[in-house]
């Protein structure tokens, strides 16, 4: 759909136009005629004649000119009708401004799939409805009644916002002039009956002139288009700065495996945006803030952070809140530390942080002086400067640190506590310093700000194959599942589930199914050593839970005795359960961890894959990575390292490392096979994957495939 319409209006009706300019209805006009828009303005209201100096038209096919972009403001009964008359007219935009449609559900929901419909009909780009409208600043569009305009008309920028709430995006329009953040465009989508918050993402992407994005999301409805338009921001080095509300998890609600039930919609969402290179805002402070890092004329160029401060402590706390982010605090060099002793008092110490001490106050050139210093440091990728109240300096320092950011090619970030006057600051936030006016969020954005660029490159990097299947494997996959499928069930058992994922190449207990004693003593003995026993049905997916499982057993007896109590104890558990017998597998033994690995489909998303520490305290310890499918044998190392669990898979306490490749290798058979079977799997679990110690692989101890 054409969106250039919407935006690039020549001419704009505006259909329920009112008199009265404090008036939802009215204000679109006040706001076009106030503020100079240049094409032409036709109010529609068959109660008047004439509008604010402007005639005013009884119908919209009265007006004799063509026109691209109709606001309406009409009752919710009699859009569909406004709405169809544009497409008569051949109109190709429209702003509905109107609520009453599908929020209230009932006849609003009806009266909403009336728009889709006639917008598809006559191929109309519809904003809202129940919106907030929409601003087009360079061209004074203002297709809205945002009380964000009332104060005055913003100055462009080069920021794009696009959210899904109304009231609180006029908040932050009216907040963006506060903080010295310019929009080129403000976008509210409403109900989103044909427009989505991706398609416009889309469009703004492709506008040369914008340089990031904001966005408020509640709900990413269409997600491999979302990805996307991600993935087309990274490459064009547009950040793309989302605040995602709504951390519930109600997508896991229906899972049956434990990895369903562990990652909810939220988890899911964070590992879309960490592998797109989406920076989160958890906040509208931090919203703001990562918005002036981003439009900065320059990124950091690494992770290693000099900190300048007039105040110790304020350097303390940057050094806690930046080393929580990952970034480096590096010692100056030798060469560098002499240059500083030079110009620092004798009681001040070379570090990092470091504190100019009070000195700063009678010397305010001090920063200036010692920023230009740092600045030529090899070791030094950033500098963030620290400064308070020294009445009478501000603004000669201000024009100091300017003058030094503009001479340097790395980031300059100033953190002022409190803020001076605005005009001061100001100043350099127009030389290309961004200002935070508290020392955590500054350094806060900057470390996340370093991360989105570690992910840029990543992306553009060469990355490692994704883990394929032979041809021969798929084949033998879709005829385990078909088969399971032709006979009705839901789920496969767990011996089918191995032997799935041993046709995918990953190594399974020795052992086989037993349909009575006999035949349970004979495997037992045909593997020596200690077995174990579990049922085997697709209508008893949790064995713990049901009591049917029993280990380490040794002896003829313990096995024929094991078989009868399992047997007895399904039936119990589950009276109408299909058993087709028991299993009967080698122990897994020697020096092993356990591991959970797991993948299930998102609504929003498709495949994601889930790695944590295994067993069966997995949900209460909650200690797990997610990452969307199909993922690269780095991302699945990536995975690993994220856990807290992490240590103990590593050389522990006298304990040899866990082969942590063959742990990535099965993140990447799962997801691979999640991927190419979304249509017929629903979720797929490994729990436990015994980890073998390094070099000597992974066992599947325990696996569930829940069918679609």
């Amino acid at each position: 759909m054409n969106l250039h319409s919407l935006f690039h209006p020549r001419a704009v009706a505006l259909i329920g136009a009112s008199t009265e300019q404090n008036k939802l209805s009215g204000r679109p006009l006040r706001f076009f005629r106030e503020y100079g828009y240049a094409g032409g303005i036709y109010p529609v209201n068959p109660k008047y004649q004439a509008m604010d100096g402007l005639r005013c038209f009884a119908k919209l096919s009265d007006i004799p000119v063509e026109v691209d972009l109709a606001v309406i403001t009409l009752p919710a009964s009699a859009v569909p009708g406004a709405l169809a008359a544009c497409g008569a007219k051949g109109v190709k935009a429209a702003a509905i401004i109107s609520s009453g449609f599908a929020e209230v559900g009932g006849e609003g929901a009806r009266l909403q799939e009336e728009l889709a419909r006639i917008a598809a009909e006559y191929g109309i780009a519809v904003c809202g409805p129940n919106c907030s409208g929409f601003v087009y600043f360079p061209e004074k569009v203002t297709a809205s009644f945002s009380v964000g305009l009332n104060d005055g008309f913003p100055e462009a920028g080069p920021a794009a916002f696009v959210s899904q709430s109304g009231a609180l995006s006029s908040y932050i329009l009216g907040a963006a002039r506060e903080r010295g953040l310019g929009f080129r465009y403000w976008i509210t989508t409403g109900n989103e009956c044909v427009l989505s918050f991706t398609d416009y993402l889309q469009y703004l992407l492709e506008d040369p002139e914008v340089r990031l994005v904001l966005g408020y999301l509640e709900d990413a409805r269409d997600g491999a288009a979302f990805q996307a338009a991600a993935r087309r921001a990274l490459a064009l080095d547009k950040p793309l700065i989302i605040m995602k509300v709504g951390r519930s998890e109600a997508g896991a609600k229906a899972s049956v495996s434990h990895t369903g039930s562990l990652a909810g919609a939220d988890e899911v969402y964070q590992a879309v945006f960490s592998q797109n290179g989406v920076l989160r805002a958890e906040s509208l402070d931090e919203l703001f803030d990562l918005a002036l890092l981003a439009q900065a004329p320059r990124r950091p160029r690494g992770k290693r952070v000099q900190v300048l401060s007039i105040s110790g402590a304020a350097g303390i706390l940057m050094a806690d809140v930046g080393s929580e982010l990952g970034l480096d605090f590096a010692d100056l060099s030798d060469a560098t530390k002499d240059e500083l002793k030079k110009i620092m008092p004798p009681f001040a110490a070379i570090t990092n942080p470091m504190d100019v001490t009070a000195e700063a106050v009678a010397r305010p050139e001090l920063l200036s002086q010692a920023a230009e210093v740092i600045l030529k440091d090899p070791n030094v990728d950033n500098l963030v400067v620290f400064f308070g109240i020294v009445p009478g300096a501000h603004e000669k320092l201000a024009a100091a640190i300017a003058k030094v950011a503009q001479g340097t090619d790395k980031l300059v970030v100033m953190t002022w506590f409190p803020l001076p006057l605005t005009d001061i600051w100001m100043s350099l936030a127009r030389s290309g310093v961004p200002v935070f006016p508290e020392p955590a969020r500054g350094i806060r954005a900057l470390g996340k700000m370093a991360q989105y660029v570690e992910a840029r490159e990543k992306a553009l990097a060469s990355k490692s194959a994704a883990i394929g299947k032979e041809p021969a494997v798929a084949s033998e996959v879709e005829t385990i599942v078909t088969q399971a499928k032709n006979r009705g069930r839901n789920a496969l058992t767990e011996i089918e589930a191995k032997a799935l994922l041993k046709a995918c190449g990953l190594r399974v207990p020795r052992g086989g199914l037993a349909r009575d004693a006999v035949e349970a003593k004979s495997l037992a003995g045909s593997i020596g050593g200690p077995v174990a026993l579990k049922v085997s049905s697709p209508d008893l997916l949790h064995k713990t839970e049901a009591g049917v499982i029993r280990l380490n057993l040794r002896s003829q007896e313990e096995v024929e005795r094991a078989f009868d109590e399992i047997l007895q104890r399904a039936k119990k558990w589950n009276p109408r359960a299909h058993l087709d017998g028991v299993l009967v597998e080698e122990m897994i033994g020697g020096d092993t961890r356990e591991v959970i690995v797991g993948a299930r489909q998102d609504l929003r998303f498709g495949s994601v894959v889930t790695f944590g520490l295994g067993g069966i305290f997995v949900e209460a310890i909650r200690d797990f990575a997610v990452w969307p499918a199909p993922l690269t044998m780095d991302e699945a190392r990536e995975m690993i390292r994220k856990t807290r669990g992490y240590p103990i898979l590593t050389a522990f306490r006298g304990r040899p490392a866990a082969d942590l490749v063959a742990v990535a290798h099965a993140l990447c058979v799962i997801g691979q096979l999640a991927s190419e079977l979304q249509n017929q799997i629903a979720e797929l679990e490994i729990n436990p994957l015994f980890v073998l110690p390094e070099g000597s692989g992974v066992i599947v101890g325990d696996a569930l495939a829940v069918l679609r």
